[in-house]
């Protein structure tokens, strides 16, 4: 009989724990990749607010922010409008949520999408919009001086808090929308069955339920608005913001060392809700369905109520989006509105609209490719670092795009890179900004997946790498495309990060649209708007019929 040692009892586990040299190459690979691309961008700008990229350590520039009144004001403008845009659209996300969740008519539907709008147009359209209604010279504007004699202004704070609660609307009203819909209606129903009203059902009951989804929709909003760039270039009218200084300081003043500092006060309030997201409210959602029945629905008092305030705001956001079309078709709106398509003449706008197709189709490849290979390898193998890469990739998109176009100027504008300007790096920034969505949702996927189907493979002698391509990879493809239509679309309108690199040879349509805008050529802005709407529209329209493919193909 053979002896039994501790090193022959110990050895199954330690090669059930041994990780595939492939897998495990392909682990460091992704790790640099993340560590180069996000988080090295990120210290740089940190080590630059502090004078060290000069070669020396100093608080001066943080002494010359704290005593220089227009960045205090930039501050102060940052942080307010960012304050008063997240308090206006919860308010308003959260009627729009429970009329578009508690009642089923098609108008409900209708506003559903309404709701989604600003999520396939520039983040800037609105402030376009605005100026063609209420601008100096706007519609709106010149029936109102031609009435009553008074000039109206929309540009300057107001103008900028208006702009971001349009555009920053949908993403706590998917938050708030998706937590309400998933409340046990049973809840409620017992609420009401014990003799409360419905109104205070929905204030003891159902707020509360959806508390962490509101609370979550409120930070990130609050994020999102305070490191917003392109709406304060537009319609700031010249005040002070943290986001927009910073891009004058870098280009009109070469001042990388004050741009990152203003760069770290936008970073901070990021780091800080991520972490807090992340770690704190992670898994605290109580909203979770455990009937998958119908929403408990309002009473027609109710209804009426959450009908009005939701209807204002999809007439609001559909009269923006009315505003960019006919201004794309007529001469000057609301002066000369003779149809022309002279807008559309742009060739130059047509090479930028081709440059933004190919570098967001290459950085969605590479961003859903690396999330969900990133995703697998975070739920089945125990490879190195696999919690510290989750970290990087999800932090990837908290970070603000001003930060992230700073750091990538000062350290792919010189030895060893000299990347600045080329399409390889736009194609990298954009995928690497949104590679967490694509980790999330492989994990998400992974998760589903029962790993006796793996094993299963393994045990009739496929290798791990043949299981991975043969039984894994057509699993995820759900995941990879969702990942890759989601980085498509944002990577098509996204502006502040790509706008520190690009150059004339390889500028993309959102940046030149924005300089168009800025540059009073409304018209050609909101042709080119209209154009990059179009295809995003067709995005989302290609992923909605995937998902159905898909959920049709899983109950077969």
């Amino acid at each position: 009989m053979s002896e039994i040692t501790a090193d022959s009892v110990k050895s199954p586990a330690k090669k059930k724990e041994r990780v595939e040299k492939g897998f495990l190459a392909a682990t460091w690979g992704i790790a640099a990749l993340l560590f180069l691309f996000i988080l090295a961008p990120v210290l740089a700008v940190l080590l630059q607010s502090f004078g060290i990229g000069a070669g020396t350590f100093t608080l001066e520039h943080y002494e010359r922010f704290f005593t220089h009144a227009n960045y205090l004001q930039s501050l102060f403008n940052s942080i307010a409008a960012a304050s008063i845009s997240t308090f206006v659209i919860v308010c308003l996300s959260i009627p729009f949520a429970l009329y578009v969740t508690r009642t089923s008519t098609w108008l409900s539907s209708v506003y559903r999408g309404i709701g989604l709008l600003p999520l396939v147009a520039p983040p800037f359209i609105f402030s376009l919009s605005l100026i063609i209604l209420f601008g100096r010279r706007g519609v709106v504007t010149q029936v109102i001086n031609d009435v009553t004699g008074l000039e109206i202004s929309i540009y300057g704070f107001w103008g900028v808090v208006i702009a971001q609660i349009l555009g920053y609307f949908p993403v706590a009203y998917m938050m708030i929308e998706s937590s309400m819909r998933n409340i046990n209606p049973s809840v409620e129903q017992a609420s009401q069955d014990l003799g409360a009203g419905q109104g205070r059902t929905l204030g003891k009951i159902t707020l509360p339920l959806a508390g962490t989804a509101i609370l979550k929709a409120g930070l990130i909003v609050f994020v999102m608005a305070l490191a917003d760039f392109s709406n304060p270039l537009i319609i700031g009218g010249g005040e002070n913001f943290l986001a927009s200084d910073a891009f004058l300081l870098v280009t009109g003043q070469q001042n990388l060392e004050m741009a990152a500092v203003l760069g770290v006060f936008l970073i901070i309030p990021s780091l800080l809700v991520f972490l807090f997201q992340t770690y704190l409210l992670k898994g605290h959602d109580t909203a979770a369905s455990q009937s998958g029945g119908a929403n408990n629905p309002l009473n027609p008092r109710m209804k009426g109520l959450m009908f009005g305030i939701s209807t204002l705001v999809a007439l609001f956001i559909v009269v923006m989006f009315i505003m960019v079309v006919l201004s794309a078709f007529v001469q000057i709106i609301g002066v000369n509105n003779t149809f022309t398509l002279d807008h559309f003449a742009d060739q130059s706008g047509f090479d930028f609209l081709w440059n933004s197709v190919v570098v967001s189709f290459f950085a969605a490849l590479i961003a859903s490719g690396i999330g969900i290979l990133q995703g697998y390898m975070t739920a089945r193998k125990n490879v190195p670092m696999k919690k510290l890469m989750e970290f990087t990739a999800l932090f990837g998109l908290a970070v603000p795009g001003t930060v992230m176009g700073i750091g990538y100027v000062l350290i792919f504008n010189g030895a060893p890179f000299y990347l600045t300007g080329t399409i390889f790096l736009l194609v990298m920034n954009m995928a690497f900004r949104k590679v967490g969505v694509g980790l999330e949702a492989g994990i998400s996927k992974m998760q589903q997946i029962d790993p006796s189907l793996e094993q299963a493979s393994q045990d009739l002698g496929a290798g791990p790498y043949k299981t991975f391509g043969r039984i894994v990879v057509p699993l995820l493809t759900p995941a990879f495309m969702a990942g890759f239509v989601y980085t498509f679309m944002t990577a098509m309108v996204s502006v502040s990060s790509v706008i520190f690199i690009i150059s004339p040879g390889t500028n993309l349509a959102a940046p030149y649209i924005l300089n168009l805008a800025d540059q009073a050529a409304v018209g050609r802005a909101s042709a080119m708007s209209f154009i990059l709407i179009v295809i995003v529209i067709c995005c989302m329209g290609l992923l909605k019929l995937m998902e159905r493919k898909w959920s049709i193909n899983s109950k077969l």
